[in-house]
């Protein structure tokens, strides 16, 4: 059974836009074969054949003809115009145009009367064998000048040679001009060089400059003191200050870290001005003056004592037994100081529910104060409206 295979192919496009690698197709508006590069990307085409290639060979010929190939004839002869290329070897036949390595030119030439055509030598009249010009005289073999003559420097270096003639070296010495009269030594343990150099790097002057040798040491309090150089200072420690010194480090150290995030512990402290603090924790704490709290009070202690004559208060009612939580037990009231009398008081007696009175005066008798919540209940004790 015939079969028929069949590639990619275009009557209207010269050149297949992507073709797979390996992949043929066949354009009969160029008559060029393509194929798909293999190995190389997507899309890379070269061409391979096709008939827009044949017709180029068959079309040779070895006529000189524009835009074909050379065909040699049967004898291997082909006609061409111009040729641009590297020969090697002889050429035969006629030759026009330049001919970069040409040993013979093709008409002869000459120089000086002398005809030539480039295949030998020629001599030159005056002009011996070795290619110099034919002399006589000194200029032969001109061993000196005709007149002596000297060279001459000028500027920072003065230099003027003795008189030559070639036939012999000569030698003198130059001079440097001056440009700083000052001269000698410069410099000493108590001064310092101080110089001054042009462009050129020639020193135009020279000085010196005292440099201080002492220095003076002052304090707060105390004595100024001069210290003079290769003298030693100490810097000594006092209470609770200890220094130490390495290499040129001096260190001084208390004997406890005062940072301000430092926990610090002193003795007693006098604070003339004001002291502020967020955090103030003592065992015993004693203030000779006023003191003022602006914020709150607590008092954790199981006693506090107020020695004050008078006590103002701004809360309109004193909680008492605040710390009670659970089923109440306990009396509350305020209870009065009398010295060597019996104390007074008045409070509520949490076993009876009702309010009482304690008369020191009378022995430190109990009684009921009457209210409007136990006139109603059974009362024991003695109603006395006091005498008129």
């Amino acid at each position: 059974m015939a079969q028929t295979i069949l590639i990619k192919r275009s009557s209207s496009t010269a050149t297949p836009t992507s073709l797979a690698n390996g992949e043929l197709a066949y354009s009969s508006d160029s008559n060029k074969l393509f194929v798909g590069r293999p190995g190389g990307a997507s899309g890379d085409i070269d061409a391979i054949g096709g008939k827009f290639y044949t017709d180029i060979i068959s079309g040779a010929a070895s006529a000189n003809t524009a835009s074909k190939l050379v065909l040699r004839d049967g004898s291997g002869n082909f006609v061409a115009g111009t040729i641009t290329a590297t020969l090697t070897g002889n050429v035969t036949g006629a030759l026009t145009g330049n001919a970069d390595t040409a040993t013979i030119l093709a008409t002869a030439r000459t120089i000086g009367g002398v005809s030539f055509n480039g295949s030998a030598n020629i001599n030159l009249p005056g002009v011996n064998a070795a290619g110099n010009q034919a002399t006589t005289g000194n200029a032969a073999t001109a061993t000196a000048f005709a007149a002596g003559r000297t060279i001459a420097i000028t500027g920072d270096l003065a230099y003027t040679s003795p008189t030559f003639d070639g036939s012999g070296n000569v030698t003198a010495a130059g001079t440097l001009a001056t440009v700083n009269s000052n001269v000698g030594s410069f410099g000493s343990t108590t001064a310092i060089p101080v110089l001054t150099v042009n462009a050129k790097g020639l020193v135009t002057a020279a000085s010196t400059a005292a440099i201080v040798t002492s220095w003076n040491l002052d304090a707060d309090t105390g004595t100024t003191n001069a210290v003079a150089g290769g003298e030693t200072l100490t810097v000594a420690g006092g209470t609770g200050v200890a220094t130490s010194v390495s290499g040129n480090t001096v260190s001084i150290a208390i004997g406890q870290a005062v940072a301000t995030t430092s926990n610090v512990t002193f003795n007693n402290v006098a604070v003339d001005g004001t002291l502020s603090s967020d955090d103030i924790t003592a065992a015993n704490m004693t203030a000779s003056g006023n003191v003022i709290v602006t914020g709150n009070l607590t008092v954790n202690g199981t006693t506090t004592t107020v020695n004050s004559n008078t006590v103002n208060i701004g809360d309109a009612i004193i909680t008492l037994n605040s710390d009670e939580t659970g089923t109440p037990s306990a009396n509350a009231g305020l209870e009065i100081e009398r010295g060597t009398s019996a104390n007074a008081s008045i409070l509520w007696n949490e076993t009876g529910n009702y309010w009482q009175t304690t008369d020191g005066a009378a022995a430190n008798v109990t009684s009921q104060i009457l209210t409007a919540g136990n006139f109603a209940a059974t009362f024991t004790g003695t109603l006395d409206g006091g005498t008129f």
